[in-house]
């Protein structure tokens, strides 16, 4: 046997040996070893998993649609929470007649959350516009039809055939009436359910005075947000004394409000500095609406 080839297959030979110790000790116990199988907590029960809808009815408007963030915390003992499909409808009427449906589900494979007494999970929720140009625009190049419906609540439905769906049965009003699309695209779409630590953001939604200096800054009520790097949103709605506080998952976020005293809601209020939100902690800053 020549020298070349006898180096080639002891390279060979040395590389599968050397594979095969990377592998064995990942697939074979050590002799004596035990093998410890993790548990997770029981499945959360529904009666265990506050509901609640920030801001409290959403907002709505002609461009923007319909937008909110759905918060479900534990308010008992550390639970298992699978994150599979949820139905989200919307509802019309004192029957809560179904008009549209979306779905909050988990990531890819749908894993489970562990929640720990207090620990969130949340989503957000839209119902999209059908007054924009660019949702007309898609109806037309898709030959697809709306054949819109008029919602005043959404509500999350546990499907009590499948045992792992622990979510509570829920109701939540919309600020008024939404239209649904019925036909084709169904504009109500529903996020990721997630977990996360979160974080409190105080502050007052105001003017900066108006036409006279000495006014000084004055609360107005409305709606503020607060957007994620990743575009979503999480708000809350402001009453007449202009201080709001709302939770949000740890990250960081740009503050933007409107109010009925400024514009008719129609303008943009603003938040000076980008909010760096930490877990288990309160950032603090004000929404301006700049009067001319």
């Amino acid at each position: 046997m020549s020298l070349a080839p006898r180096q080639q297959r002891i390279r060979i030979v040395t590389f599968v040996v050397g594979m095969l110790l990377l592998v064995i000790p990942l697939t074979t116990p050590l002799a004596g070893a035990t093998t410890k199988h993790a548990t997770s907590p029981p499945i959360c029960r529904p009666g265990q998993l506050l509901p609640s809808m920030s801001p409290l009815k959403g907002t709505y408007s002609s461009s923007a649609g319909f937008r909110a963030t759905l918060w479900f915390q534990n308010a008992d003992g550390a639970c298992t929470l699978f994150v599979d499909d949820v139905p989200v409808q919307a509802v019309s009427g004192p029957s809560r007649t179904p008009v549209g449906i979306g779905s909050l589900s988990g990531a890819v494979a749908y894993p489970s959350l562990v929640l720990a007494h207090g620990d969130l999970a949340y989503a957000s929720v839209s119902i999209g516009s059908i007054s924009t140009a660019a949702f007309k625009k898609m109806m037309r190049e898709h030959g697809s039809s709306c054949s819109p419906k008029y919602a005043d609540g959404i509500e999350v439905v546990s499907n009590l055939k499948v045992r792992s769906d622990s979510w509570p049965s829920h109701y939540f009003a919309l600020p008024e009436q939404v239209p649904v699309c019925t036909k084709d695209y169904f504009n109500i779409t529903a996020g990721v359910i997630a977990k996360s630590p979160v974080g409190l953001i105080k502050g007052r939604l105001e003017t900066n005075g108006g036409p006279s200096p000495s006014s000084g800054y004055r609360p107005y009520p409305g709606t503020v947000w607060a957007t994620a790097g990743s575009g979503e949103p999480f708000g809350a709605t402001v009453p007449t004394s202009g201080y709001f506080e709302f939770r949000v998952p740890v990250g960081t976020y740009q503050l933007t409000g409107a109010s009925p005293m400024y514009g008719n809601g129609t303008y943009r209020c603003l938040g000076i500095h980008k909010l760096a939100v930490k877990a288990n902690v309160t950032a603090r800053e004000n929404v301006i609406c700049i009067e001319k």
